[in-house]
């Protein structure tokens, strides 16, 4: 400085060099519809009893008690699709932090007239993580009520049968009535009337089939018209055959308005039968998982975790030909248990002298009341495992490191997988000799309780992102020296801020390799990082601006496969 005026002045020097701060790893997002809060804004919440206060309980549920010998069944008549609050339930207990929530609607909303479709409304949540920089693992807790149960593909199928079905009837009906009316051709109106019913009794075949059956009738319907019209003063030909006209026009109706039954049950059961296996809504599905991926790669290669919707196969199909990248998969049936919510008015109960209501129940019987609450709150709520998944990767990375794989952990709040597999059945799961769509599976083992068992990625065939914990540790790496040289940006591109920006690099990296994060028994063998003239820059670069840094790490990968070898040995004495 330039001092003028005597006196003393104090000057600090900055003497330590620049930096990097690791970022966060392990703060999900969870899209989704909760009861109450804050709506298409992301929330910020660190605890069940936040996310209570905030957004509110699960939607409840709706049972039946029922009372024989003594001993109460307690059965949910409708399962609800919103599992939001479950998922928190399951994300905390099994280590989880920090959190957002994206709260796309409340239970209500997808009733409302115009209200988006579920996987709009998750695509438009998705969209609002943009403006966070903070979340790094994204799930949909409710993307599971995409999947429709048997009973509602089979009530989807009758529907559009039935549709389908009138329609074909009064088609032949029509087409039938159209022939017998064109018969009506007489010189005279006996001679019509003949002609129509000749014509009409042509279709009464020996055995009919329902169409045939409903086209003669048509043609039934068109003879006694004619004859109707026959039989008024002063019939003529004209007037007969206007009869058996009105009568094809009242099927014509009949025809449009099946066919437009038709249209509308196609319509009402598309999301159904698209949810049963149809390709198109499907590839939808996989489209918001590509979509997730995409912004993750975009904002900061955020993990998306997943929840197969279908079958192995067709979850591989979909992967391949919608061009999914990386992403934590698991086995689509295998499901977790929870508690139910619910309220006393929405319990029916039957078998209790006369009783209906289980809040009458409490008023009139509070030894059967007990016995009925307990019935309720011992039913299991099936859920997705992708938000019991978001624990154990915040508890992995909180007690480990993000380099650690999220596997061989317990659950918690567990009662049992839904569906049990065998080693056998997990081998064609863990290992896709075709596309590498690794599907990480949860197993129950005898004595140890439910484990995750799998750390592998949607490129399950690659030597460089086969595994969970390098990809995300990769991930890391890459976001913490992203931010930690945004501050050389426009500094001279010289000698003197490569030894700058290779040093704070190195000094990272080098904590990284202490912690355990990297192999080798010296650094130079754990990482190296590469910046310079003739080393990873031309002048042609410095002219246009670019500093490249090249930076390798021997990530640590999870010892997948132990294998013992066992040998007899001859005695030597």
């Amino acid at each position: 400085m330039n001092y003028k005026t005597p006196g003393v002045y104090v000057e600090e020097q900055g003497k330590f060099p620049p930096s990097v701060a690791q970022v966060e790893t392990a703060i999900p997002a969870f899209i989704g519809y909760t009861a109450d809060g804050p709506k298409n804004k992301p929330t910020r919440i660190a605890s069940m009893l936040e996310y209570e206060e905030v957004f509110g309980k699960a939607n409840p549920e709706i049972f039946a008690v029922a009372f024989k010998d003594g001993a109460a069944t307690a059965i949910p008549t409708k399962v609800s699709d919103f599992k939001m609050y479950y998922a928190m339930q399951m994300y905390f207990a099994n280590g989880g932090g920090p959190c957002y929530i994206v709260s796309v609607g409340d239970y209500k909303s997808q009733e409302a007239v115009g209200a988006p479709k579920p996987a709009e409304a998750f695509l438009s949540g998705l969209e609002l993580l943009k403006k966070e920089d903070e979340p790094t693992l994204i799930v949909f807790p409710d993307l599971q009520s995409l999947a429709p149960s048997a009973a509602d593909i089979a009530a989807a199928s009758a529907v559009v049968t039935t549709a389908v079905y009138a329609k074909n009837v009064a088609s032949a009906a029509k087409g039938i009535a159209g022939v017998v009316a064109d018969a009506v051709l007489g010189a005279n109106v006996d001679a019509a009337v003949a002609a129509a019913v000749a014509k009409a009794a042509e279709f009464n075949v020996a055995n009919p089939n329902d169409l045939q059956i409903a086209g003669a009738k048509g043609g039934q319907a068109v003879v006694v018209a004619v004859k109707g019209a026959a039989a008024v003063a002063n019939a003529t030909v004209a007037t007969v055959k206007a009869a058996a006209q009105a009568v094809v026009t009242a099927l014509e109706t009949d025809f449009t308005t099946a066919t437009t039954m038709e249209t509308d049950a196609l319509a009402a059961s598309s999301l159904v039968t698209s949810r049963a296996g149809d390709p198109v809504a499907i590839g939808k599905i996989y489209a918001l998982y590509n979509k997730a991926l995409d912004q993750a790669e975009l904002l900061k290669d955020r993990f998306v975790i997943m929840d197969i919707l279908q079958d192995v196969a067709a979850f591989r199909d979909k992967v391949t030909s919608t061009g999914l990248k990386y992403g934590a998969a698991y086995y689509p049936r295998l499901k977790t248990v929870l508690s139910y919510d619910f309220k006393d008015a929405d319990v029916l109960v039957t078998g209790a002298s006369g009783i209906t209501t289980l809040a009458a129940l409490k008023i009139a019987n509070s030894e059967m009341y007990n016995q009925a609450k307990q019935a309720i709150e011992s039913a299991s709520v099936v859920l997705a495992p992708s938000s019991a998944m978001a624990g154990v990767y915040a508890k992995v990375d909180s007690t480990s490191g993000v380099w650690k794989a999220p596997a061989n952990v317990g659950l918690s709040l567990v009662d049992v997988p839904a569906v049990k597999i065998s080693t056998k059945e997990q081998d064609l799961l863990n290992v896709d000799t075709t596309s590498g769509k690794s599907i990480n599976a949860i197993r129950t083992f005898a004595g140890k309780g439910t484990l995750v068992w799998g750390a592998r990625t949607l490129d399950g065939n690659s030597n460089e992102w086969r595994y969970v914990p390098v990809r995300r540790f990769f991930n890391m790496v890459e976001e913490s020296v992203k931010k930690a040289t945004e501050r050389f940006v426009f500094e001279p591109n010289t000698a003197n801020t490569w030894v700058r920006v290779q040093a704070m690099i190195e000094n990272f990296l080098d904590q990284q390799w202490r912690d355990g994060a990297l192999a080798g028994s010296k650094p130079e063998e754990a990482y190296y990082v590469s910046v310079g003239l003739h080393k990873t820059m031309s002048a042609q670069d410095i002219l246009e601006g670019r500093m490249n840094i090249e930076i390798g790490m021997a990530a640590v990968r999870p010892a997948e496969f132990i294998v013992l070898n066992f040998s007899h040995k001859l005695q030597e004495a």
